[in-house]
Formats: C-alpha cells, structure tokens, sequence
C-alpha cells in the first residue's frame, strides 16, 4: 500500500505555513522533504538528501545553543546533551507531535521500511528544506522557535535520556570485559537497508538490536544487553 499525501498548492503551502511559520518560497523542496525514498523515482526525489543537510544543521544549531546556555560545562557535557537533544527516538516524538507524521509519504508495503524512524527523518528534511528555500538564520530560528523551545527540557533530558551503549562500555572496561558488536544480518533493498547487530561480551552474545542504520541497531543491542545482564539503569546515573 502507498501511503502519498494529495493536497492542493494551496492547501500544502498553508500546511507548511502553520508548521513552520514560514511562506515557502519553493513549495516543491518541501513537499520533496516529506517524501520517503519508498514512493520514489530515483535517488535524487526523496528526502534522503535533505535529511542529510538537516541532520548537520540541526546538530551545529543545538551545539551553539547548548555552547551559550552553559558557559562552565564541559565539552563531554556538551557531546551528551546534544546527542540526547537530536536522537532519533527524541526527533521522532517531537515528529509526531507537530503533525510531521500526517505529510509524509511511503511505501506501508515495504518490508524493511523502519516506520518508528519516518517521522525523524522528514523533521531533519524539513530543517534541509528551510534552510535552501530561507538560509540559515530562519532555519535556525525554526529550531529554536519550534523544535527546542516547545519540546526540549534540557534538564528533563540530562535524567530521562540513558545512553545505553556508552553505560555499557563503561561497565565493561570498569569489570575487565572485552565488549564488541557484530552484525548478525544485513539485508538491503533499492530503498532501505536493515541491520541485525549483537553486543558480544567475552565472546559471548547478548543483547541483539535491530534498525536501518547500524548505529542505532548498536544501541538497541546495547539495551538489549543491560536487560539481559539485569543492569539497573540507576546505578549509572
């Protein structure tokens, strides 16, 4: 089943308007932002590459952001806020919370589609978009304004968001355990790629994580891995 979004210029352009505060200017780099690589022609009409230039542009803005907020911190503070700030399990919430979810367009047939990450991507795409169509001062402000101002309690963060895979590290080098990922399964279609990764303690597996990007299969094997060790999240807090 294809998922696609139909609305009228008009109708879209106001859509685009409310989410972002913004008159867009090229209409059609937006509605490619909201189109997922399922329902495309080619490599070049979906939102893959504004994705990409919205990622590197969110995480600079949230940096100079966090850079001011706390002039005394240090830079391993900085690195953890901000990786917290714009996981994909956070930009996927905030996602869904601005209405993201109801633009885009897929392929719901697609078997090694990751649905939970859509959302994710398409708030990156969109920042890629604004910054083309506006430049960087209004994508900036975009995020400010409407990504991390409304969404993001840093404080709240710094409790709620656990980094399992550098914990467990940590916690291996701490016991004198040898820690390593493997990837259990690869599979890739014209579209997408899905891994299967096990968190390897000893030689021994744990923990296994599944996701389209490895890293995040990483630490959901990591995860995995504090459940089956029977880690308490607290003690590393």
């Amino acid at each position: 089943m294809i998922h696609r979004i139909f609305f009228r210029p008009s109708s879209f352009a106001a859509r685009v308007r409310r989410l972002t505060g913004l008159t867009p200017s090229n209409l059609q780099l937006y509605k490619t932002a909201f189109r997922h690589s399922s329902v495309s022609d080619n490599d070049f009409d979906s939102n893959e590459r504004l994705e990409f230039l919205g990622d590197a542009i969110l995480g600079a803005v949230v940096a100079d952001y966090l850079y001011k907020k706390f002039p005394y911190k240090t830079e391993g503070y900085l690195t953890d806020i901000r990786s917290k700030m714009v996981s994909r399990s956070q930009l996927n919430v905030i996602a869904q919370k601005m209405g993201i979810t109801e633009l885009i367009s897929f392929n719901d047939a697609d078997m090694l589609l990751n649905k939970k990450s859509l959302s994710g991507n398409a708030l990156e795409a969109l920042v890629g978009a604004i910054f083309i169509d506006k430049g960087f001062v209004r994508a900036r402000n975009f995020i400010l304004k409407k990504i991390v101002k409304p969404f993001l309690d840093i404080e709240e963060i710094a409790i709620t968001e656990f980094n399992y895979k550098s914990k467990l590290l940590e916690w291996s080098q701490k016991n004198g355990r040898s820690l390593y990922y493997t990837v259990k399964h690869h599979s890739r279609s014209r579209h997408r790629t899905l891994y299967r990764v096990a968190a390897v303690i000893d030689g021994k597996e744990y923990g296994t994580g599944e996701d389209t990007n490895k890293k995040n299969a990483e630490k959901l094997a990591a995860k995995s891995t504090f459940e089956v060790l029977n880690l308490s999240v607290t003690e590393f807090m």
